[in-house]
């Protein structure tokens, strides 16, 4: 008998309790409650707090309020204590078979990752009660791309980032890609430079650097084919970090990709990329 209890208390969860209007016919008699099946995820904004809520409903309705007491559990808890604040108890008003339990996250440390809080009602004599409730906390931070305006710091494989990005009508623009690799380790001198536009997804952050024109060199003296630059990466709005992943080509000498040539990146797409951060 205890098992068939067992699996009609499962079968109860899964089927009915996600509808406060429900009449349990039948099921008075079994004192149970549970977090509704739909979990919510919590997206909070870089430097905010966000306030949320998850119901929880009873298969019994009484002629008073009834409260429950409310767990964190830690076996199923990725997001660190300072990110949450749950109340330790969630009530039933008389009369009713759901209760609301509100909480909030807030950006304390919040990682970038989504993390999770696991939620259960705690166990008392009598009561039965459902799984183990997930709820998903993810961090929200609104790109804005004056923020990435301005001199990079950080190192690349061939020396410091001289990277440098201004605004003109609303457009981002980029120059000093690569600078490192050119004037050291290519050891040439640079007698031009553009500053070429980027397109941004303002939802995303991903961006693209369509192949142009970018620089003229000279070496020993002696004036080199244009270099063209091509890139693509992402600007995080919650680190302030850009990711750049470039590539140069050379028309006039009949390279198309300094990354995938055999004498120079060799296919290495790390040699040709920059982590950096705005200054």
């Amino acid at each position: 008998m205890k098992n068939i209890k067992y699996i009609f208390l499962v079968a109860l969860s899964v089927l009915l309790f996600n509808r406060c209007e429900n009449d349990f016919t039948g099921t008075e008699d079994i004192n149970y409650i549970s977090f509704e099946v739909k979990t919510p995820t919590v997206v909070v904004e870089l430097g905010g707090s966000t306030e949320a809520s998850i119901s929880v409903y009873t298969t019994q309705k009484t002629g008073s309020d009834r409260t429950f007491n409310v767990e964190v559990v830690a076996s199923g808890t990725t997001a660190d204590a300072a990110v949450y604040t749950i109340p330790s108890t969630v009530t039933v008003p008389a009369n009713s078979n759901e209760g609301v339990l509100t909480f909030t996250c807030q950006d304390n440390n919040l990682s970038e990752d989504p993390v999770t809080i696991a939620l259960k009602i705690s166990e008392s004599d009598g009561l039965f009660t459902g799984n183990t409730a997930s709820i998903t906390v993810q961090k929200h931070c609104s790109l804005d791309l004056n923020d990435f305006v301005g001199t990079y710091s950080g190192d690349t494989p061939w020396g410091a980032t001289q990277v440098e990005t201004t605004m003109e009508g609303g457009k981002l623009y980029i120059t000093g890609v690569g600078v490192a690799f050119l004037t050291g380790y290519w050891g040439e001198v640079i007698t031009s430079m553009e500053a070429l536009p980027v397109t941004v997804d303002m939802e995303t952050g991903d961006f693209t650097i369509a192949q142009a024109a970018y620089v003229t060199t000279t070496y020993n003296g002696d004036p080199q084919a244009t270099y063209f630059l091509s890139g693509y990466g992402n600007l995080n709005a919650c680190s302030g970090t850009m990711y750049l992943y470039y590539d140069f080509a050379q028309p006039d000498y009949g390279i198309s990709s300094y990354v995938d040539h055999p004498d120079i990146g060799g296919g290495d797409q790390s040699l040709f990329t920059e982590i950096i951060t705005v200054q």
